[in-house]
């Protein structure tokens, strides 16, 4: 029998804390005052990484303790049902059961130990191949039919309320973020508490095309370690700490460049100084002249040296920079040929 004022009041809950820490609580205690349940658990699943318990209803803390020691990769059917199909959906422990590389284990011991009967879940997916899942357990009774039938219903509306709660969380993000950016366009990743990356935007991904440093991050063993590698990172990227409730990656972190400009521009004068210090002062003349248009000829005659020499000048830098052609040699400095020129004028300037 469902309790209509108790809906009314869980509702009003969920709808107040979209966007908010507590938002799959209430989800749950929604579900609750449509169907009765004894324990309840909130975990989030992730590919690769052991799942996260963010929240427990009438669940001791000895039991959470021995679900994360006992290896969930095997012995959680669920774990191992959304893996194998990351929809959202309900689903009861008897369709879950014989996904499990250790059926055995969670059918008998886990659910002795843990005391309940039967018990059914929500998965609600979320980005970076992850997903929230909710438990409801009963400690004496079976869930019937028209119990399921009931949730299904109600699935759809908690799919909204989820994604609806999704987007918000990451505006909240993007609004923390320092230069307020959508964070759809920025240089964005988001790295879990173990250090492994779970979601990046396409920004993202051509900044670590682009710098090499930036693949550092994926070696992060911890949350503290990435920021201590942004720390390290001569650039403006910045670090915003997620707190333990977080669905994307709970304690994690995301990372951002706060301000891409001025990061691409200060990684095009690292490129343009990197060039330099690998060139011959006569090389150096020779790139600049070469960059400015001016022809071998020109050249020569600028430096008072043979066509000769220019040529042979060109091949050394040629191998310096793997190519074989003056056309190729200057593709490779395009992105950053403007920093490169001011350099080059700089130490010209410097050398008189």
């Amino acid at each position: 029998m469902i309790d209509e004022e108790e809906t009314v009041v869980a509702l009003t809950n969920l709808a107040r804390d979209i966007g908010e820490p507590n938002f799959h609580l209430r989800l749950l205690e929604l579900v609750g005052a449509v169907l009765p349940h004894d324990m309840g658990w909130i975990v989030r699943y992730r590919a690769g990484s052991e799942p996260d318990v963010l929240y427990t209803k009438a669940i001791k803390a000895t039991l959470v303790d021995y679900y994360l020691q006992m290896k969930p990769n095997s012995g959680d059917p669920y774990l191992c049902s959304w893996r194998s199909n990351s929809h959202a959906r309900v689903e009861t422990m008897d369709a879950a059961l014989p996904l499990a590389i250790d059926r055995n284990f969670y059918a008998q011991e886990f659910r002795r130990k843990a005391e309940f009967t039967d018990e059914l879940a929500v998965f609600l997916p979320v980005p970076g191949a992850s997903c929230i899942s909710l438990f409801l357990e009963r400690r004496d009774r079976r869930f019937t039919g028209d119990d399921l039938d009931q949730v299904q219903r109600l699935f759809p509306a908690m799919l909204d309320f989820h994604q609806t709660h999704m987007r918000l969380l990451f505006a909240n993000l993007s609004h923390e973020m320092s230069d307020r950016r959508a964070i759809e366009d920025g240089a964005i990743s988001v790295l879990d508490r173990s250090g492994r990356l779970v979601f990046s935007t396409p920004g993202w991904r051509e900044l670590e095309a682009r710098d090499h440093r930036m693949v550092a991050l994926l070696e992060a063993t911890s949350a503290h370690d990435a920021a201590e590698i942004v720390a390290n990172i001569a650039s403006p990227l910045r670090l915003l700490p997620l707190d333990e409730m977080n669905p994307i990656a709970p304690g994690g972190v995301l990372v951002y460049a706060a301000d891409e400009a001025g990061f691409t521009e200060a990684m095009n004068g690292e490129a343009a100084s990197a060039v330099i210090d690998q060139l011959t002062p006569r090389e150096r003349d020779i790139m600049l002249f070469t960059l400015e248009g001016l022809s071998t000829g020109a050249i020569a005659q600028r430096l008072g040296i043979a066509k000769g020499s220019i040529k042979n000048c060109r091949l050394r830098m040629y191998r310096k920079f793997g190519v074989t052609s003056e056309r190729a040699m200057i593709s490779a400095v395009m992105p950053f040929t403007s920093q490169l020129k001011a350099r080059l004028e700089a130490v010209e300037r410097n050398s008189r």
